[in-house]
């Protein structure tokens, strides 16, 4: 083959190159399905988490597990503890933002409890529906530089999910539930489904929703942090977004930095 030839064959596949990025960038910017967020789990066979470098707060380094070939579905990653130089502030972050202004405006009768899901979740990631940590947060043009490092281990630490711990410091009861709880719960929210048994709807009574929370990621100097947190009270009930705070004197505060709300 001449180098015309070679390069006419280049030129004609450079637009379908294009179009699937184009389309990978688009299947990230979809807002989130409704329903009931799923756990993390790979999205390729023998995927491992991004490579956690020297940072001391490094939670893992393990590999993602391998999808399963007997059923063609990838295998849920499983949680792993938090890294003790994360936990202060994280559990420090995780109670400033409960309850979600979402789940407090369904009405006091429901707000006696709160639900929490007992593993953090993974989101903007590719393939997912939910918007990267980089498209929503827009830090203004002179903090930009600051808040870099967040988004570095955001890309180091996006793929991990986190065992949480009652170590939240919230004035009303709640209940870390796990799975299994977190299905029954979706089960009682099911217009379709089955009535739940009495036992079930009496472990949930009074409980709005169950928050979600992704794992909290830090500047080097934990000053400045993002996490995702999603509410969910239903099929088509819930929101979520990623949050962007800094550390002041006094403790966490919300930065106003975020462009995208997901509502189901």
């Amino acid at each position: 083959m001449n180098v015309r030839a070679l390069l006419l064959l280049t030129l004609i596949a450079l637009p379908a190159t294009a179009q699937q990025a184009d389309q990978q960038l688009d299947s990230q910017n979809q807002p989130p399905p409704p329903g009931l967020p799923s756990q993390p789990s790979a999205t390729l066979p023998g995927a491992s988490t991004p490579d956690s470098g020297s940072r001391s707060n490094t939670t893992s380094s393990k590999s993602t597990p391998a999808a399963d070939p007997t059923r063609g579905e990838p295998i849920p990653i499983p949680p792993v503890p938090m890294a003790p130089t994360r936990a202060d502030d994280s559990y420090a972050i995780y109670s400033l933002l409960m309850p979600g202004t979402y789940l407090l405006n369904l009405g006091p009768d429901n707000n006696q409890t709160w639900l929490v899901a007992d593993a953090t979740i993974t989101r903007g990631q590719p393939g997912d529906r939910v918007p990267s940590a980089r498209r929503c947060i827009q830090p203004p043009a002179d903090r930009a530089n600051d808040f870099q490092p967040v988004f570095d281990d955001f890309d180091k630490h996006k793929s991990e999910s986190i065992q949480l711990e009652r170590d939240f410091q919230v004035q009303i009861p709640y209940q870390l539930v796990n799975e299994e709880q977190r299905q029954a719960f979706a089960q009682t929210r099911t217009a379709n489904g089955p009535a739940p048994d009495a036992s079930t709807a009496d472990q949930f009574r009074g409980a709005p929703g169950i928050t979600y929370f992704s794992q909290v990621y830090f500047d080097l100097g934990n000053t400045l942090a993002l996490v995702y947190m999603q509410e969910f009270c239903g099929p088509k009930c819930g929101e979520g977004q990623w949050i962007a705070l800094e550390k002041i004197t006094g403790g966490w505060v919300r930065r106003n930095w975020n462009v995208c709300t997901l509502a189901s």
